[in-house]
């Protein structure tokens, strides 16, 4: 499957082979690694949220027209200032085994694992009352803000108001049977010891680094939804390799960011879908502390950052190494709500501002009672693979160039840059941030609060912080949005973050193919494909 055409063959694939599709019922895509792990409380690619999307049914889930409709629960009331949700779950659903049966205490369990001390997990939300207070282990587990009315009723409290949009959320709203996933331990998710499926698919073989095949669920009540009989997903395809199993034949649909890739696909008669998404942002994650004391010195000052922020020329690195990718002058990207609440603004400029970018350099050093010598190398930490690898040496160049800045460029495995980067083991992180309905507070700003509870980002400061729970305690949508766009600004003009680009992806199939969609945060949803 996993093969390089040569230039001739593609030429002859574009003519008589790409617009036509496989017959048969069974949906092929690509991604770009392994899944790592299918641990709800884990998952953290692109091609485990695919997969967890699948097999996972959530309380809540999407349909095609992106509104919010039961999944395993049946209905649902929520009380007047939004943070009490009470929720009834569907009585005879089972797990992919036709037996075990779903009841309120695999949902209660769900939560209880996730926001467990003693075993920390990456997706742990401390958006339930007392979550974050039963995590550092100042009350128990019965003083959090989720409570079994009966078997199949449960109950949450929020801290804060939230909305239809958060009970998709697979690693708190997914349900998991106790004593399966207690049976799996360590190896629970893996491919050696696959989830309990609830939703239209489960895993049928997962070869670890080449691919996962998913079937329908026989156990899933409304077979209705899964048109698919099998989905099979190709690991570790580069961009290039995609396209060339997409002109071979080998794969039914794609999602392409490289403009020159998309117009090989769409010469060779293969349709573009109207509009693009973004599921990312993209750009260099910074951790206030630094990886160590000395980088930590000048990465916590803001004119420091500030420098490296305007030092980059977006545009350039848009037109050679990150093409596909719209340049930023924002945290939020055109589209989003969160965007559209404050559409003026504008935090930066897309090209580098060199002038600016020393004064910047200038602010800090004095405040820092520093001399440019004494600025330490800062490590630019990235996934092993080279485009990342040509993206960081762009910037780079431009640091140099521009500011005077060494830096040296640290590439590694999947593994080690996530558990580097959960552990704070970073100075700038190349890396994308999901985009979240209806704005990036719980999936993203939060990490940056003085009390969230990780050394993700290293960051403290308290007007941050005010300005956080004045966004997330509002009372109304159109509230909540216009104090996260003073949020933003505050984000921004502090660069707590460097971002360089709003992802630009385009899904492109075989004439004829229809039936996928897209849920929240640009999640490809293939279930309902017909060809």
């Amino acid at each position: 499957m996993k093969k390089l055409i040569s230039l001739i063959l593609c030429f002859v694939l574009c003519v008589s082979l790409a617009p036509a599709m496989a017959e048969d019922n069974v949906v092929r895509i690509a991604f770009g690694y392994d899944p790592n792990t299918l641990d709800y409380g884990m998952t953290n690619l692109d091609t485990a949220n695919f997969i967890v999307a699948h097999i996972a049914e959530t309380l809540l889930t999407q349909d095609a027209s992106g509104a919010y409709v039961p999944g395993v629960a049946e209905s649902y009331e929520k009380s007047e200032d939004g943070r009490v949700w009470t929720f009834k779950i569907k009585e005879g659903l089972t797990y992919q085994d036709g037996e075990t049966p779903i009841t309120a205490e695999d949902l209660f369990y769900a939560a209880q694992r996730l926001l467990n001390p003693d075993d920390p997990k990456d997706n742990a939300s401390f958006s339930l009352v007392n979550s974050e207070a039963y995590y550092n282990g100042e009350v128990s587990f019965e003083e959090v803000g989720v409570k079994k009315i009966d078997e199949y009723t449960i109950e949450y409290t929020f801290i804060n108001p939230t909305y239809e949009s958060t009970f998709v959320s697979s690693s708190l709203f997914a349900p998991l049977e106790q004593a399966y996933v207690e049976e799996g331990g360590e190896i629970y998710g893996s491919s050696s010891f696959l989830p309990l499926a609830n939703g239209p698919y489960m895993v049928d073989e997962w070869l670890d680094d080449a691919s996962v095949t998913l079937v329908r669920n026989p156990a899933y009540q409304n077979p209705e939804i899964a048109k698919v009989d099998a989905i099979e997903i190709t690991l570790n395809a580069t961009a290039d390799v995609t396209v060339d199993m997409m002109l071979a034949g080998e794969l039914d649909i794609a999602t392409m960011q490289n403009p020159l890739q998309l117009q090989t696909l769409v010469d060779a008669g293969f349709v573009k879908s109207e509009e693009s998404f973004s599921s990312t942002y993209q750009g260099l994650n910074l951790r206030a502390g630094g990886r160590s004391e000395e980088t930590g010195r000048f990465l916590s000052n803001a004119n420091f950052r500030k420098a490296i922020n305007a030092a980059l020329d977006r545009e350039a690195l848009a037109a050679s190494v990150m093409t596909g990718y719209t340049p930023t002058w924002r945290l939020s990207s055109p589209g989003e709500p969160a965007y559209n609440a404050n559409p003026d603004y504008k935090a930066w400029d897309t090209t580098a501002n060199v002038e600016l970018a020393n004064q910047y350099l200038n602010a800090a050093l004095e405040e820092l009672g520093a001399t440019k010598e004494e600025i330490p190398t800062i490590q630019l930490m990235c996934y092993e693979s080279q485009g990342a690898i040509d993206a960081l040496a762009a910037i780079q160049d431009q640091l140099r160039v521009n500011l005077g800045l060494e830096t040296e460029i640290a590439p590694c495995t999947i593994q080690v840059m996530i558990s580097n980067a959960m552990s704070g083991n970073y100075d700038l992180w190349w890396g994308g941030n999901e985009v979240s309905v209806p704005d990036a507070c719980e999936s993203y700003l939060d990490g940056f609060r003085s009390n969230s509870g990780t050394p993700l980002r290293g960051y403290a400061d308290a007007e941050f912080d005010a300005l956080f729970e004045a966004a997330v305690s509002s009372a109304t949508l159109d509230e909540r949005l216009a104090n996260y766009a003073k949020l933003e600004e505050y984000f921004c003009e502090n660069a707590m973050c460097i971002i360089l680009g709003w992802d630009a992806h385009y899904v492109v199939t075989a004439e004829g193919a229809n039936g996928y969609y897209l849920m929240d945060g640009g999640r490809l949803n293939v279930a309902g494909m017909t060809k």
